[in-house]
């Protein structure tokens, strides 16, 4: 495994201390240290470590607290807790928490379950982004699809020739095959686009001219 940047947030400072030891004895670097919730998110915002080893009961701002703000930060946090009650667990749980370690913490523990939790955080970021890109290219399948179906109306093609008119477009104008067909749909847009205006127009001019003129006062 890599060596990881990790932020650690505990409020004892032995607990700390010896969490340190370990992290550094392993290889990994600890960017930064602290002993509440406040500070670490502070310095997760200056720091972008890789990732945070959290005390659950910490003052000013808990561990499950701050690990919610690191989710939103894309840092994955691992909990220390002397604690194992499932109302702790269910908190923890619904703020995405990558890992758990129970006091008192053993090197084999600490390095197995922030190996662990680094990688299913690796994991999930790279199923995020495979969604994501999934989801631009259905979006831009349907751009396609639809500039396809408006030249085969408009040009009575079949919609090989259509997909093959909309290559040569984009070539010529040295865009990519998606901005064409992007291009394609929004011109077939604007006429409908300027009837609803006129239409609109129309109507507020038809609304004024049927209300009585102001009267005045003689």
């Amino acid at each position: 495994m890599k060596s990881l940047s990790i932020l650690i947030a505990e409020d004892e400072a032995l607990t700390r201390s010896d969490i340190k030891t370990m992290l550094e004895h392993a290889g990994h670097v600890v960017c930064g240290e602290c002993s509440n919730g406040r500070a670490a998110v502070e310095l997760a915002r200056q720091l972008s470590p890789d990732l945070a080893v959290l005390d659950i009961m910490m003052p000013e701002l808990d561990g499950i607290e701050t690990a919610k703000i690191l989710y939103g930060l894309n840092i994955p946090a691992v909990m220390v807790t002397a604690y194992s009650q499932p109302n702790i667990m269910n908190r923890a749980e619904n703020v995405h928490v990558s890992g758990y370690l129970v006091k008192p913490v053993s090197e084999q523990n600490l390095l197995a379950t922030v190996r662990i939790a680094y990688a299913r955080w690796r994991d999930m970021q790279h199923m995020r982004r495979e969604l994501a890109e999934s989801r631009i290219q259905l979006e831009q399948q349907k751009i396609i699809a639809r500039a396809k179906t408006i030249i085969v109306g408009r040009d009575f093609l079949s919609e090989q020739a259509a997909h093959q008119q909309i290559i040569r477009e984009a070539m010529t104008l040295r865009i990519s095959l998606v901005e064409m067909a992007r291009r394609i749909v929004e011109a077939a847009q604007e006429p409908s686009r300027v009837a609803a205006a006129k239409k609109s127009d129309t109507a507020a001019k038809k609304s004024r001219s049927s209300q009585p003129p102001d009267r005045i006062e003689g």
